[in-house]
């Protein structure tokens, strides 16, 4: 019985120490409490007491114990209570130290005395944290855009260059949000927890120097960063420039944006300032966050937006491939297509012909032909050809991506009508501006690869060693190598003689091979996303570009989205032999 009542009461106390690990109330974690676990932790203490004296203990009979067993008695009674005290105090370190190590190095806002909202921190970590010599990150060109400046107690500074990359950074506030962006991407790098020599971090150690950071190489184009920053202006949109073959980023902008700058802590100030600059910082952060423009959205990699006749190129790419067209295979179009009594107009024919090629269809972006194809497709086909070309991944790159979606309800696509607008590009599709420039590059290549895209060059200690490099790899196989080069000839087409090339979307004066297809999907209320997506080869370069405009009031692809990726194209052709 005795036995029994010992395993009955270490179960009660692993049980109470496991579900202390466990549980915890969403409630206790917001306001830094610890009294769930503090219960268990009792509950263990007694028990694991019960483990020791049931049977042995302070129960026992003392009477008729000579002097020596009554003394070893009761100095087994006080072993056995600083023994389940060392035991409940090594399971609160490990619990701090392993379990919730994180969580407690967090900064946590709180009420002093005198009734002020004050941020809360261990004094340790801000003093570690504030110390270090953050890594530094340069352009493709070599200019310094985030940096760092350091006061005479070695306190140190985040510092942003004025530049239209450092909105491709994030930010870096590690008393009060953390980061974001490549910032927190690479933020093991940047810190020099990864990629440090050993030994010198042990020099550095025990000569209490503060630690180096390693330094990112982007492959951002400073001139062209900046042509499509001023080239979108303030419009909501994004525009994204690859090397098509690599897959390095030449550029990535978009509006709304914020500057990472307003959230930078100046640990070099006098520190009776602190809790003020840390005040104004949350009023700044606040601001952003209840701004409906939502500017710490980044639109390249994260908005998605109803791409409109771009999508074409998908379909297009789905019919090629599995030989349900070809190029000169023949479709009717008087202006409009009913399907199951639901009427599509078609608002794009240049002229009263009523037949149409596949190639035409594609130069002139008519609805009608691509609502017949997605129905010849069906809903087994657009699926598969829609996560050929990556839609419902995300996509592997430095920065957080959305993944693009060709519908949001279960069985969407079951219905004809359905098919028939996902076809030239309605329906429930949602699309990256990243997505839809690789898309542009896999045709423009004529292999169908998307190549995996890339915003970090390399990393390098600070004295220059290499540590890491990207290499331009693949990521998907959209289609079989003569699809691809047939969508790359239509799309040259489209770009000579279509609507694009029409519009002067071929840059004959480039000495360049151009192909492209514009978009425009309506929104409702007379809001459209105006796109553009090209590629553009000159010498051995290979660029990709794609254009979104954001719920523009009458927006089109070509008065809104393709001028500007023109003008971008242009200076970046410019500079190839």
């Amino acid at each position: 019985m005795k036995r029994a009542l010992r395993v009955f009461c270490g179960l009660v106390a692993v049980a109470a120490v496991v579900f202390g690990f466990l549980y915890r109330p969403q409630s206790e974690i917001q306001n830094r409490q610890d009294t769930t676990w503090l219960l268990s932790l009792l509950v263990a203490g007694i028990a694991l007491l019960g483990v020791m004296w049931v049977g042995r203990g302070p129960f026992t009979n003392k009477r008729g114990l000579d002097p020596e067993d009554r003394l070893r008695h009761y100095v087994q009674r006080v072993s056995s209570v600083l023994i389940v005290g060392f035991i409940l105090i090594s399971l609160q370190l490990l619990r701090q130290q392993v379990v919730i190590a994180n969580e407690i190095e967090k900064p946590f806002n709180a009420v002093n005395a005198q009734g002020e909202d004050v941020v809360v921190q261990d004094p340790r970590l801000i003093n570690e944290t504030l110390s270090n010599q953050r890594g530094r990150i340069f352009d493709a060109a070599g200019n310094e855009v985030a940096g760092i400046s350091t006061s005479k107690y070695k306190l140190v500074k985040r510092t942003y260059a004025d530049s239209p990359i450092k909105q491709l950074l994030g930010y870096f506030s590690p008393l009060q949000f953390g980061n974001s962006g490549l910032e927190a991407a690479y933020n093991d790098y940047l810190s020099g927890e990864h990629g440090a020599n050993p030994f010198g971090s042990l020099q550095r150690t025990l000569l209490n120097e503060p630690t180096q950071g390693n330094n990112l190489y982007l492959t951002v184009d400073p001139k062209l960063q900046q042509l499509a920053q001023d080239t979108l202006g303030p419009i909501p949109g994004s525009i994204v420039l690859l090397d098509a073959k690599s897959g390095a980023v030449l550029a990535m902008v978009g509006y709304p944006r914020y500057d990472p700058s307003e959230l930078v802590f100046d640990p070099t100030v006098d520190d009776s300032l602190w809790n003020d600059q840390i005040q104004a910082i949350q009023q700044r952060w606040n601001a952003l966050n209840n701004d409906p423009s939502q500017p710490l959205f980044m639109r390249p990699t994260q908005g998605l937006y109803v791409p409109g006749s771009i999508f074409k190129t998908v379909t297009l790419s789905g019919m090629l491939d599995t030989g349900k067209t070809k190029p000169d295979t023949t479709w009717k179009d008087t202006g409009s297509f009913v399907i199951d009594a639901y009427k599509i107009n078609d608002p794009n024919r240049p002229n009263q012909n009523t037949t149409w090629t596949t190639q035409q269809g594609y130069m002139f972006s008519l609805n009608a032909v691509f609502a017949q194809m997605g129905v010849a497709l069906g809903p087994d086909g657009l699926r598969d050809y829609a996560n050929k070309f990556g839609f419902g991944q995300e996509i592997p790159f430095d920065l957080k991506t959305s993944a693009s979606q060709i519908e949001s309800t279960k069985d969407y696509l079951a219905n004809r009508v359905a098919q028939a607008e996902t076809g030239f590009g309605q329906g429930q599709l949602q699309l990256t501006p990243l997505h839809a420039a690789l898309m542009a590059a896999a045709m423009g290549r004529g292999d169908g690869i998307m190549p995996k895209p890339y915003l970090v060059q390399s990393i390098k200690t600070p004295a220059g060693q290499l540590i890491k490099e990207s290499e331009p790899s693949n990521w998907l196989q959209t289609v079989r190598p003569e699809t691809a080069k047939t969508v790359r000839d239509i799309m040259v087409a489209s770009a000579t003689d279509g609507w694009v090339g029409l519009n002067g979307g071929g840059l004959k004066s480039s000495g360049a091979v151009i192909g492209g297809k514009t978009g425009t999907a309506e929104l409702g209320n007379n809001l459209n996303n105006a796109w553009y997506i090209a590629w553009a080869s000159k010498g051995d370069k290979l660029f990709a570009i794609a254009v979104v405009i954001d719920h523009r009031a009458g927006g089109e692809g070509l008065q809104d989205a393709m001028p500007r990726a023109n003008k971008v194209l242009t200076t970046a052709l410019a500079g190839v032999k």
